[in-house]
């Protein structure tokens, strides 16, 4: 599919400079045909109206010019020449001039074009001709030049065209891979609980004499696993939501530093049960314009992934600060750390470092999708630093 519509790119790209080409080329083109046929034009008009000189350094006459004096019957009375040209041909062409209605126009002669002129005098018409072989010549190398300056041009662009095309549909082709990826890693998600609940709904109707009591284990596994599908395509939704900005984002100014503190407070039990530090060093009034509720989302994600992948007794540590023009926000845990080709992936989507341990722990890969997507609709900034077997750090910058 991308290759046929890279070909089609490149063909239209091609077609719009081979047209483009072709215009610029052909107005200069018949600009200097014109322009040429203009010099002539004035050059017969010289040779007409300027006195007969004898043949000789100071005469109008130019070689391949011709002056033909014609009486009142138009017979050929005179003819001042440095050719030799045969008299029937020149009478030819002599009746075709006198025939036409133009007095400038071109006409051939002896398997030559000659531009003319002509001009009814007492004694009857005057009637010079000059050659147009060196306005044709030039025309002909103009035109050579034109096709092998516009050929090169052409086979240039069609690599630079090939390489722009490749650049255009690179993030097109990412995105739609990427959107397969996220279908196909979506519906292996669902596939787990849905097969879970299945059995477990299978042992029920196995057992449909026994009473409630004895199938309330099965029946929290399905419990637990329809919380699982519905967090998940919560999740799914918000990053759809996101993607197409039809999430509602409601731009306030609030005080970042009171948000983030209540939020601690709600998970002080928990990180307190998972024998947890935690160390805090936020700084006070520190106030940032966005949506409340979508910032509080992304503090909740990073916080719940810190207590995730926090090892035994160890640490969490969350600052808040002010640096020249931006607000900076640190969540580290301490923890195996995650290697360094892995920490631009972490923000993509379903992307589990430790897919054993993600799975334990409930997580899909998601969370920190959202996170950056969020951060991005206020055109802040979200990047991790990790240190193996020490800590792993996610940094969040705002402009003030």
């Amino acid at each position: 599919m991308f290759d046929k519509l890279k070909k089609k790119f490149i063909l239209i790209n091609m077609s719009l400079l081979t047209l483009v080409f072709i215009l610029i080329f052909g107005t200069i083109y018949i600009s200097t045909a014109i322009s040429m046929d203009r010099d002539l034009e004035h050059q017969l008009r010289g040779a007409m109206f300027n006195p007969r000189k004898p043949a000789g350094p100071d005469s109008p006459m130019m070689a391949g010019s011709i002056i033909i004096d014609l009486d009142t019957d138009n017979n050929i009375a005179n003819v001042l020449t440095f050719m030799e040209i045969d008299k029937e041909i020149l009478e030819d062409a002599v009746y075709k001039i006198i025939k036409s209605d133009k007095q400038f126009d071109k006409v051939k002669l002896d398997g030559n074009s000659y531009g003319y002129m002509k001009e009814t005098i007492n004694k009857g018409m005057k009637i010079v001709l000059m050659s147009r072989e060196p306005q044709i010549n030039a025309l002909s190398s103009l035109l050579r030049s034109y096709l092998t300056i516009g050929s090169i041009s052409l086979v240039g662009l069609l690599f630079i065209s090939i390489y722009l095309t490749n650049r255009t549909i690179k993030p097109i082709k990412d995105s739609f891979e990427k959107q397969k990826q996220f279908i196909a890693d979506a519906s292996h998600e669902l596939k787990t609980p849905l097969a879970i609940i299945r059995t477990n709904i299978s042992v029920i109707l196995d057992n449909k004499e026994d009473n409630i009591s004895n199938q309330i284990k099965w029946i929290n596994y399905i419990n637990n696993q329809t919380e699982r599908m519905a967090k998940l395509i919560d999740e799914m939704l918000s990053l759809a939501k996101l993607d197409t900005g039809k999430e509602l984002i409601e731009f306030s100014t609030f005080d970042l530093s009171k948000l983030l503190n209540n939020i601690l407070l709600t998970f002080e039990a928990v990180i307190f049960e998972n024998k947890i530090e935690l160390e805090t060093n936020i700084l006070n009034n520190v106030f940032l314009k966005g949506d409340k509720e979508s910032i509080k989302k992304v503090f909740i994600i990073l916080l719940d992934n810190a207590i995730k992948y926090t090892n035994k007794d160890g640490k969490i540590y969350v600052e808040l600060n002010l640096d020249k023009n931006k607000i900076r926000l640190k969540v580290r845990n301490t923890g195996e750390g995650i290697k360094k080709e892995d920490l631009n992936k972490i923000f993509e989507r379903f992307y589990r470092v430790d897919t054993s341990r993600a799975r334990k722990t409930g997580g899909y890969g998601l969370g920190l999708s959202i996170a950056k997507s969020i951060v991005e609709s206020h055109n802040g900034k979200i990047y991790a630093e990790s240190n193996i077997e020490k800590d792993t750090t996610f940094i969040i910058e705002f402009n003030i």
